[in-house]
């Protein structure tokens, strides 16, 4: 048996270096990942926001869905803005939750989200290739467009759903 040491304190520094340089890289990424989170939510967010405050201010009763389409519309412009592809959220992972003919269950589950894949670990040798499956949602529930509303007090007033162009609709106020 040899007493010699030479060499020791080189292969205690190589194992010492990648422990700490893995968990130097693990902290980086989860950082990275919790950067990515908020961006992620607040361009949710805006987006979402865009698409419940969108509204043709028609006020016409035929055209309440093409204020919907038009604020959809809205929502993915203001969404793609954000440049989410530089961390790898693909513009096709936000998606509307559309108002239309919501129940009132389903009512506050009307607006934006995003649902994206982050690697755990920068390297994927710690955790293999697995990645978190994270979702940002912005759910805030719409305001009746001015149509609807105009529908609404149509129907109030003389029990139909279509009031053409004879009847002066501006009874409404802060969302029918």
């Amino acid at each position: 048996m040899r007493s010699s040491q030479a060499g020791q304190s080189t292969i205690e520094f190589i194992l010492t270096f990648a422990f700490g340089l893995s968990i130097t890289l693990m902290i980086f990424n989860s950082a990275m990942n919790y950067a990515t989170g908020y961006l992620v939510h607040y361009a949710t967010f805006m987006a979402s926001r865009r698409y419940l405050t969108a509204d043709t201010f028609l006020g016409t009763i035929e055209s309440p869905m093409m204020a919907l389409s038009r604020g959809e519309e809205n929502a993915r412009e203001t969404y793609n803005q954000y440049s989410l592809g530089i961390f790898n959220v693909p513009a096709t992972a936000f998606q509307i939750n559309p108002a239309g003919n919501t129940s009132p269950q389903e009512y506050l589950t009307v607006g934006g989200f995003t649902l994206y894949d982050q690697t755990i670990d920068a390297i994927g040798k710690v955790t293999g290739q697995s990645k978190l499956e994270l979702v940002s949602e912005s759910f805030l529930g719409k305001e009746p467009t001015r149509a609807e509303c105009a529908r609404r007090v149509c129907n109030a007033i003389t029990g139909q759903d279509s009031c053409g162009i004879t009847l002066d609709v501006t009874l409404f106020d802060d969302g029918c």
